[in-house]
């Protein structure tokens, strides 16, 4: 079938005027087979799948990443596509007597490592050509342990192996050898652990997403939409790739930046004929010049095109001029922000979730005194705050390290205060959120902050590709106006030409 055979077809009313790109997508997609489309920021992609789901016949299904975007998709979707999550289709396959594992209260590393009967051990720590002996408590073995179980679980590994064990790399490779081979049971024991009802310990989401790809499902959908795959992990892309029905995988490998959760970058890994969306509806030429900048820096050769319509500009907002959103790379950036904000009588909404916020001060400080923490579940086991700071350095606690490090850099109480003077984003004079939180967001008129990583020296510009990534995706989210006067000297730099030196 030709494109402009499509063309001629009638649309439906929301698409009157697909361009070319949506129309070769629709094209692919009518032949049935897997592929991937290449959609850039604000380049119409949601429009382009709902297109391709109007026009494909069978039961369909959006796979998104999480419940507010399946959701939302819902209420945009014609009624013989279902929205979910792949967590949501898992939860629905996997026994209830594991899934209600996870409202119980999780172990400490503490009580864990005495649970997997751990005991010290000395290894040799080596760094700048010096070795010293360090003792690794049970409590730090078990965050070993825990970590690689969660490594584990988004492989596509059928069994937790030896090669989920990631130590530091100062740990000499003979004791690395030893390490691995003494806590490899342990491993085990806590995957058993990990699948037991009757065992006390809570678990993660990680946990019944393994357990129902070990089952092999065969996903109940004539063809599946999914959406943001790269940033899909191997565990997703392991259940997908075995579909023998049609999977059409839509995202842009330059707004990959979780690869620190074990993202893969599918769009750019999976052997599979692709199309493109390059024409950007979301804002005009300035704003996608400054996106190009970084995609070049990313050695991209397709550059990214602004909405011909659409005058968007560059300018600088003052302390106290008209914006919709503050962009940050920390989450302790952002507190400091609303902080700011505060203090100038704005009315600030930042995005995180404020009722959680409010109990894990009041469980930080009942563990600070040592008392139990009552009211959050997952700290219900510790017995102290430093437990906790250990926990949160885990991939099983990575869910609470911004809430550590904000308990630790402001305190309990000027974070309480601040929450609770927190506006509703709808009445907000603007929201402050991290670029990662951003992703898939737009406002009218954004500012970028100043604490990205990257050094601009006389040799060149030093940074990292995940950090232009993100920085793509940061300034992808303004309509009208990007300020990027916080990040002026990358800006200049990329410009003139400066060599870019990738840094980690």
């Amino acid at each position: 079938m030709s494109v402009t055979a499509l063309s001629s077809a009638p649309m439906p009313a929301y698409m009157s005027a697909p361009t070319d790109e949506q129309l070769a997508a629709l094209n692919m997609a009518m032949d049935g087979k897997s592929f991937k489309i290449v959609a850039y920021a604000g380049a119409g992609k949601t429009t382009t799948l709902k297109l391709i789901a109007e026009r494909l016949r069978g039961r369909g299904l959006y796979l998104a990443f999480n419940k507010g975007i399946a959701n939302e998709a819902k209420q945009k979707f014609p009624g013989h596509v279902d929205c979910r999550t792949f967590h949501s289709l898992a939860y629905r396959h996997v026994p209830r007597d594991i899934t209600a594992k996870l409202s119980l209260p999780r172990f400490s590393p503490k009580r864990l490592g005495d649970d997997l009967g751990l005991r010290t051990v000395q290894v040799r720590r080596q760094m700048e050509g010096k070795t010293t002996y360090v003792n690794l408590t049970p409590a730090r073995q078990a965050r070993f342990v825990s970590d690689a179980v969660s490594n584990f679980c988004s492989t596509h590994a059928s069994y937790p192996a030896p090669r989920h064990l990631i130590f530091p790399s100062w740990i000499s490779a003979s004791d690395e050898e030893q390490l691995r081979e003494m806590l490899y049971p342990a491993v085990e024991k806590r995957w058993q652990q990990s699948i037991d009802a009757r065992h006390p310990a809570g678990i993660g989401h990680d946990i019944y997403l393994k357990l129902w790809a070990l089952s092999k499902p065969i996903i109940p959908a004539d063809f599946i939409l999914f959406d943001e795959a790269q940033d899909a992990d191997p565990l997703m892309m392991g259940i997908l790739t075995q579909q023998s029905r049609q999977v059409i995988y839509v995202g842009d490998a330059h707004q990959q930046i979780y690869e620190w959760r074990g993202a893969v970058n599918a769009m750019k890994k999976l052997p599979l004929p692709q199309t493109l969306l390059t024409q950007s509806f979301r804002f005009g030429e300035d704003i996608a010049d400054v996106a190009n900048l970084f995609l070049k820096a990313l050695q991209e050769e397709v550059p990214l095109r602004g909405n011909p319509k659409k005058t968007s500009s560059t300018n600088k907002i003052s302390t106290h001029g008209k914006k919709d959103a503050i962009l940050c790379r920390t989450n302790a950036a952002a507190m400091a922000q609303l902080l700011s904000g505060l203090k100038n009588g704005h009315k600030v909404a930042l995005q995180a979730d404020a009722d959680r916020m409010l109990k894990f001060c009041k469980a930080a400080e009942s563990l600070k005194a040592g008392k139990s923490a009552y009211g959050v579940p997952e700290l219900a086991y510790f017995y102290n705050w430093s437990d906790v700071q250990d926990y949160a350095e885990t991939n099983e606690g990575s869910d609470l390290k911004t809430l550590v490090k904000l308990v630790d850099d402001h305190g309990t109480d000027v974070l309480s205060q601040a929450v609770n003077s927190l506006t509703d984003v709808r009445d907000a004079d603007y929201v402050i959120s991290t670029a990662h939180k951003a992703k898939g967001l737009e406002w009218n008129t954004v500012q970028l902050d100043d604490d990205f990583y990257y050094d601009v020296t006389t040799h060149g510009i030093k940074i990292s590709p995940e950090e232009l990534r993100l920085l793509y995706v940061a300034c992808t989210r303004a309509k009208d106006n990007l300020d990027i006067s916080n990040i002026s000297d990358l800006i200049s730099g990329f410009k003139s030409g400066k060599k870019v030196i990738y840094g980690t």
